[in-house]
């Protein structure tokens, strides 16, 4: 099965309608149709790779632990759909339960985000998963970013800019760094950057856009490419299209 290609990306799921960095989060937004899911990876105590935008649990689980100083066992405990009153309980997710998911739908693809030093193991398990061809990495830190390609060359690689200064410095060195896309901070861009990023040969995106007159706007200027949490807005916009 051929992979999608919509441009759609389900910033931690699909956080509009299910709770963000859960398993029944990145369901929903599978079912929805986006190309990738992204996630934010941190490293436990003992070395478990879990799935949580925060460095620690309280925004999202409402008890709040570091996860680099918690072991796997007690963050478990966890509910990650602790914001979502309505939802069952839901444990963080590991890395490893999110890739079986992956693997179990080949249309979809994954852009990881490390929130942490363990590149090597993230990309180990992304190894033994087999889906070194179907993953991306995602930051502004062009340091993991590039210990990421080495070690999976077949991963995309997206440059997330934070304002203007790194978007138009970052263009010349995404390229030569070989990477896929440049993925800017919507207040940065405007349609000649978008026009810039494109013309180095770069896939040109835009993080975070909810809001579907900004969707609109950033589609006008050739923005292919978006991190949104309500995928099912852009899709249905897209289509219009």
């Amino acid at each position: 099965m051929t992979v999608l290609n919509n441009g759609v990306i389900g910033h931690r799921g699909n956080p509009e309608a299910a709770p963000e960095n859960t398993l029944a989060g990145f369901a929903s937004a599978i079912a929805l149709g986006v190309d990738f899911l992204e996630t934010d990876v941190h490293e436990s105590a003992d070395g478990v790779l879990f799935l949580c935008h925060d460095a620690t649990t309280g925004r999202t689980c409402g008890t709040d632990l570091a996860i680099a100083e918690t072991e796997a066992a007690e963050l478990r405990k966890l509910n990650a759909a602790h914001s979502f009153p309505s939802e069952r309980f839901a444990p963080i997710p590991t890395l490893g339960e999110l890739l079986a998911l992956v693997a179990a739908n080949p249309h979809i693809r994954l852009s990881l985000q490390p929130k942490c030093p363990a590149v090597g193991a993230i990309c180990a398990a992304v190894e033994r998963a087999g889906l070194a061809g179907r993953i991306a990495f995602n930051d502004g830190n062009f340091e993991l970013l590039m210990e990421a390609k080495e070690r999976l060359p077949e991963a995309l690689i997206f440059y997330d800019t934070r304002d203007v200064e790194q978007l138009e410095s970052g263009i010349g060195e995404a390229v030569a760094a070989g990477f896929y896309g440049l993925v800017a901070h919507q207040d940065s861009l405007n349609r000649e950057r978008v026009a810039a990023i494109a013309e180095a040969g770069l896939e040109p995106g835009v993080w975070t856009v909810n809001d579907e007159a900004a969707m609109r706007r950033f589609l006008d200027m050739g923005v292919y490419r978006f991190y949104t949490d309500c995928p099912a807005r852009l899709l249905k916009l897209k289509e219009g299209r």
